[in-house]
């Protein structure tokens, strides 16, 4: 509604008006009208107060111009006419409503200690804030005192935010002065048309004049008045602290100068720029300080502040993880006697050692042959990071979206990835990461028949329907499954039909398929001379790891692993 820098005092005084004011909508009760007359006293009071206070910083406001003008100084002298203009205007508006006090007060009746007689009455009050016609007229808002003060109030606030943007320089987005009835449904209470009616409420609900002062009693209008005075004396206040602070930037003496630093951060990453801001803390367009310092000095804001900048050194000591790095900073400044004065700071930053943070399925170890896929990160260069790696026995693999993500394909047992980074044209070691070098688990070789995996005791029958499959192993699939991917070259029935060596009745090709889905394994009318109790053997002839690159990779199993044998009934 106003500035916004009401006391605590002043804001819970508010808050009990809303409370109240929802009160009434369920009971007025004595004890309800009772809470709003201590309420009025309480906002009058503090209305008075801050009037009060308004009129001392008016008084101190003009006091301090009039004492620059005596010495020859009228650069203030705008600044005068202006309290004077936010004063007579806030005036202005107090008298305004002062006068719906007082007509309110005839109508319900002052007592001698100025309590209302009549607290609850309505009608006539009514009357007064709707005017002839009630709220037929201007869609809900009537046209006697509810739209007159509504205009005053709005119109005050307008006032106030043209005379702070032009009379005073202030940028609109800087102010919080708001209207003080909003055109749109937003005061406590309020719901929109198509509620009401969706309600089956008067179509005027939401409107602000007919919902604020329809069926209320006249204590509590009296109330709501009083804080609209103190809400005008807040902006009132708003105004002169902007002329206060303008007033006191045009005539503010420089009684010491401090070198004062901001650093953008007391702990860099090796490699990466320490950078600290440097400034006086008090100065005049007379004394334009000249910068120094272990840096590069880059003046900014005109000449009044300068940006230091160094590099901070990457190389650490065995063990080593941070160090301290001083630097020192001058500033050459006149002072009050126009003689040239030096300002001298020494201070320090931290190097901090970059830490590398690893992502991937596995962090111990990389899969031999495998497109391991690992995230480097190096939190600590931030946006800075521009990764540059190497490995020993393995290829490294850059992905062409994030340059945090490789994959890494080793090729012997171990592997040691070596981390840089290219930052400000220098690449800078950072850390080297080792890892073991481990096989891919080995799949398991099923026999399918039926349907079903075999037991390996039962005998089957001659026309089964049989499947080789290959199922990986479960979490090395969940990581890689680009590289769980098996094929067997071909499989071979065997029949032993006689005591001599198991003879080949069938072969099938298991080129192109993908044996974890199964390579089949049709027995049709091959045994069929064969009497039940003949053993039969499945020989898978060579099993291949297909890696992310399609590359085959002949997994080594025993040859007594590559035989399957069943019997048939």
């Amino acid at each position: 509604m106003a500035g916004g820098r009401l006391s605590p005092r002043q804001k819970m005084i508010n808050m009990m008006y809303l409370v109240l004011t929802a009160l009434l909508a369920l009971n007025v009760s004595a004890e309800i009208l009772e809470a709003f007359e201590s309420l009025r006293e309480s906002l009058a009071e503090s209305a008075i107060e801050f009037a009060a206070k308004n009129k001392d910083t008016k008084e101190g406001i003009v006091a301090k111009v009039d004492e620059e003008v005596q010495a020859g100084n009228t650069k203030n002298a705008a600044v005068k006419r202006w309290v004077t203009s936010v004063e007579a205007k806030t005036n202005e508006v107090v008298n305004e409503i002062n006068q719906d006090i007082d007509t309110l007060e005839a109508i319900g009746g002052k007592n001698p200690d100025g309590s209302i007689e009549n607290k609850s009455e309505t009608e006539l009050n009514y009357q007064y804030w709707m005017g002839s016609g009630g709220e037929e007229k201007n869609g809900g808002r009537g046209a006697g005192g509810a739209i007159e003060l509504s205009r005053l109030l709005n119109g005050y606030a307008q006032w106030a935010r043209k005379f702070a943007v032009d009379s005073l320089g202030v940028k609109k987005e800087d102010l919080e002065i708001s209207p003080f009835i909003a055109d749109t449904c937003e005061f406590p209470g309020c719901i929109t048309a198509a509620e009401a009616k969706k309600a089956n409420k008067k179509k005027y609900d939401n409107v602000w004049e007919y919902r604020s002062f329809h069926s209320k009693p006249i204590v509590a209008d009296l109330a709501l008045l009083e804080k609209y005075k103190l809400d005008v004396q807040n902006i009132h206040s708003d105004l002169l602290q902007i002329l206060k602070a303008r007033l006191g930037a045009v005539t503010f003496k420089i009684d010491s100068l401090i070198l004062v630093e901001a650093p953008f951060s007391r702990v860099v990453a090796a490699g990466m720029k320490f950078e600290t801001k440097l400034f006086v803390a008090a100065t005049s367009e007379a004394a334009i300080p000249r910068f120094g310092g272990s840096g590069n000095i880059q003046t900014t804001d005109g000449g009044f502040a300068a940006l230091m900048t160094m590099q901070a050194p990457g190389s650490f000591a065995k063990g080593q993880n941070e160090k301290e790095i001083p630097y020192t900073a001058t500033a050459v400044i006149k002072d009050a006697f126009g003689e040239d004065k030096e300002l001298r700071l020494s201070s320090s930053y931290t190097v901090r050692k970059p830490e590398v943070v690893i992502t991937s399925a596995s962090v111990q170890n990389l899969y031999y042959k495998c497109g391991n896929i690992i995230n480097v990160d190096v939190p600590a260069l931030g946006d800075f990071y521009n990764p540059v790696f190497s490995a020993s026995d393995a290829e490294v693999l850059k992905s062409s979206r994030d340059k945090r993500k490789i994959t890494v394909v080793p090729s012997g047992r171990k592997c040691v990835l070596g981390v840089s980074s290219n930052t400000n044209g220098r690449v800078i070691k950072i850390d080297d990461v080792k890892y073991n070098v481990i096989k891919p688990p080995r799949p398991e070789i099923q026999l399918i028949v039926n349907g079903k995996e075999y037991n390996g005791t039962s005998p089957i029958n001659k026309k089964s329907r049989c499947t080789i499959r290959i199922k990986p192993d479960s979490d090395f699939k969940a990581a890689l499954p680009k590289d769980a991917r098996y094929m067997i070259s071909s499989i071979s029935l065997k029949s032993a039909r006689s005591l001599g060596a198991p003879q080949t009745v069938g072969s099938f090709s298991g080129n192109g398929k993908n044996a974890e889905n199964g390579v089949d394994v049709n027995l049709g009318n091959r045994l069929k001379s064969d009497p039940p109790g003949t053993k039969i053997y499945f020989k898978l002839e060579k099993v291949y790891r297909l890696n992310f690159k399609n590359q085959r990779i002949e997994e080594k199993f025993g040859e007594i692993d590559l035989y399957i044998g069943a019997v048939i009934k």
